[in-house]
């Protein structure tokens, strides 16, 4: 059986940061809320951001205004 990897809603942050920054040069915030808009350029180069987002709840304020 796999290990199980636990990520806290800070820790998801920090890495959805991370990526942001590494890749786009943007906040965590910006990118998130660019992709809800469908405003993103080649979302797959950001996945691991985007799919780690989707491990919030929809009500999460990573979301308000996206």
């Amino acid at each position: 059986m796999a290990p199980v990897l636990e990520l806290t809603r800070d820790e998801i942050l920090e890495q959805i940061e991370a990526i942001a920054r590494k890749k786009r040069a943007l906040s965590g915030t910006a990118l998130i809320r660019a992709y809800r808009a469908g405003r993103l350029e080649d979302p797959g180069e950001v996945a691991g951001a985007l799919v780690l987002a989707d491990l919030l709840p929809e009500d999460d304020p990573l979301f308000d205004g996206a």
